[in-house]
């Protein structure tokens, strides 16, 4: 049996008044407590005179159920949200239409206002949640959020930001054609624009800011229309063909309808062939001028067994990926099998002590970044030929002062094609207005507004940039959340956003935490809780099929399953594979170490 009437009560008389003929679904009061709204089952909505009880106007025009209802802060406007998918504003004075907001593809469950009534914010089945400009009746950005903690924010533009892996939801369409999100990430992934759109700022002045760079910034839907990703085709080696010897050529062939193409990228087993660091293969054509089809034979170096090979080409806009799976004979290269292991290099930073008394010392973040080398210590002669580290803590001779970071970010560059690197990072980290991350190193000053000096402090993109190398690459980041910091323009560390960042340095990421959870120490172990798991999965536990190896796929679902589970839900590490990786393995396991 369904409510079709209002009540209101005040004492000591009882007013009854039968207005709706269909179910009351929403209510809502003034500003001033003199007057109610309802909105109804019957599509309509009622403005209410509660000392009186009085009907005193129905507002009409919605053609399904009215679900919910709303008045702004200062009593002008009231806003409906229906079933038929729209959302209308009303001046609440006179009872006049105003506008009606269209986007939905679903019914709206619910409807507010700003404070200071400049947007609205609705949600629905649809399972988004968008803000709307109230005075132009225009989208600025819908909110999605995942079953698995999951989320984005994505701009009508097609601009976004998302956790770490809220991407994968996201498709391209271009006319009948749909691509998948990889092809678009690198120029769509924006969010400093989602950012100054939400913050009412011109977006303009943020897409200029990104002239002079490699990418193409459009800023007209007609401009997103042209820019399909190029063609590309591998056509040697084939997929699955056995080869005898370890070099061979990569014969590609690229074409790109309308515009020039930029860059093409190989990489092998994760590792980049046949170019420099992250700027790719030249790609020049007659007296400078850039091309649009490409015929191109690259000598690529594989490795014994299975290999991954990955071609990347970029037009400026998107890109699109192929890759091709063969096997190199094990007896086909004639070099010894110690020769032919990689070599590790490691940078491991951690900071406990902090300079500046508004920074919480840590306990373990030293111990942590010393275990690490000493656990990859263990696998010299193993899965590599040589272990080389260097140590910036509080107890090393280089101590992890801003300088003595910058200045020996580039020890990793001494890594060649074929070796493997990692970096370490556990202290504290930050994000600045514009959500960037930066690490803070033992020198870091704070201000008197809480916020950080920029010049004291490393931001990601130098890591970016000491990445930029041919070698496989490994993160590993233990990056605590800085609570002791406040201030406007400090952030806690957002972990989400620094694997974001950090994905076109094209390496394996393993981060702490997920957003902005706080990544917790523990005495017991006399460890940072992540890193503590890492140790104890490579010293065996994560040996999970029992081959007395532990690879990074592996050690992924042990410290994924394991963090939680030591912090009762609190703490999720986040790890990035990019495509092109294939499953290699970090360590091997001593049977005495089982």
């Amino acid at each position: 049996m369904g409510l079709t009437g209002l009540y209101a009560i005040e004492t000591p008389e009882v007013y009854v008044q039968l207005g709706h003929t269909g179910w009351v679904m929403s209510v809502a009061l003034s500003p001033d407590g003199r007057y109610l709204v309802s909105g109804s089952g019957d599509t309509t909505i009622k403005l209410w005179e509660l000392s009186s009880g009085r009907e005193l106007r129905t507002f009409t025009g919605h053609t399904a159920p009215v679900s919910s209802v709303a008045l702004s802060p200062d009593g002008r406007y009231l806003v409906s949200g229906s079933d038929d998918n729209t959302i209308k504003l009303w001046e609440f004075s006179s009872g006049r239409h105003v506008r009606t907001f269209t986007g939905h593809a679903d019914g709206v469950t619910s409807v507010a206002l700003s404070p200071d009534g400049r947007y609205l914010v609705s949600g629905s089945y649809d399972g988004t949640v968008r803000l709307w400009d109230v005075s132009t009746g225009k989208e600025l950005v819908q909110m999605v959020s995942f079953t698995n903690g999951e989320w984005i924010a994505l701009t009508p533009k097609g601009y976004y930001t998302a956790s770490a892996g809220g991407d994968s939801h996201l498709l391209v369409r271009m006319g009948t054609q749909v691509y998948s999100i990889d092809q678009y990430r690198s120029t769509l992934y924006r969010p400093d624009v989602v950012e100054a759109v939400l913050q009412g700022r011109d977006i303009a002045e943020v897409l200029a800011s990104a002239g002079g760079t490699s990418k193409v910034t459009p800023t007209s839907t007609s401009a997103f229309q042209a820019m399909e990703p190029p063609f590309l085709v591998i056509k040697s080696p084939e997929e699955g063909q056995r080869i005898q010897g370890a070099q061979v050529d990569l014969s590609v062939y690229v074409e790109d309808r309308n515009y020039p193409i930029r860059q093409v990228r190989v990489f092998v087993n994760g590792r980049s062939e046949g170019q420099q660091g992250e700027r790719g293969i030249e790609v020049v054509g007659v007296e400078g001028q850039k091309k649009r089809v490409l015929e191109l034979k690259v000598p690529i170096t594989l490795d014994p067994g299975d290999n991954l090979i990955e071609v990347v080409a970029f037009n400026g806009f998107s890109e699109t990926r192929k890759q091709v799976r063969c096997y190199v004979e094990e007896g086909a290269a004639s070099q010894r099998k110690e020769d032919l292991l990689p070599n590790l290099w490691i940078l491991s930073i951690g900071v406990n002590q902090y300079q500046d008394r508004n920074l919480r010392s840590l306990s373990y973040a030293v111990a942590d970044a010393e275990a690490m080398v000493a656990a990859f210590q263990t696998q010299k002669g193993k899965l590599f030929r040589e272990v080389r580290s260097l140590l910036l803590t509080d107890r090393s001779t280089v101590k992890p002062t801003y300088e003595n970071i910058l200045d020996n970010l580039s020890y990793l560059s001494k890594a060649s094609a074929k070796d493997v690197v990692l970096l370490f990072l556990a202290g504290h980290g930050v994000n600045d207005e514009r959500g960037d991350f930066y690490f803070l190193p033992a020198d870091a000053v704070i201000l008197e507004d809480g916020s950080f000096r920029k010049s004291r402090a490393i931001p990601w993109r130098e890591f970016k940039a000491l990445l930029d190398l041919p070698a496989k690459k490994l993160i590993f980041a233990d990056t605590c959340h800085s609570e002791g910091l406040g201030g406007n323009k400090t952030r806690g560390v957002d972990n989400d956003r620094f694997v974001r960042d950090l994905q076109e340095a094209h390496a394996v990421i393993f981060t702490s935490s997920r957003g902005k959870q706080l990544s917790q120490e523990s005495d017991k172990w006399g460890h940072g809780v992540f890193t503590y798991a890492i140790l104890e999965g490579l010293r065996g536990k994560a040996d999970l099929i029992k081959d007395g190896k532990i690879s990074m796929k592996e050690l992924d679902t042990y410290v994924s399953e394991t963090v939680p589970q030591l912090t009762n839900g609190a703490q999720h590490p986040i790890t990035h594979t990019p495509e092109g990786y294939l499953n290699f393995p970090l360590a091997v396991v001593d049977f005495m170490q089982r």
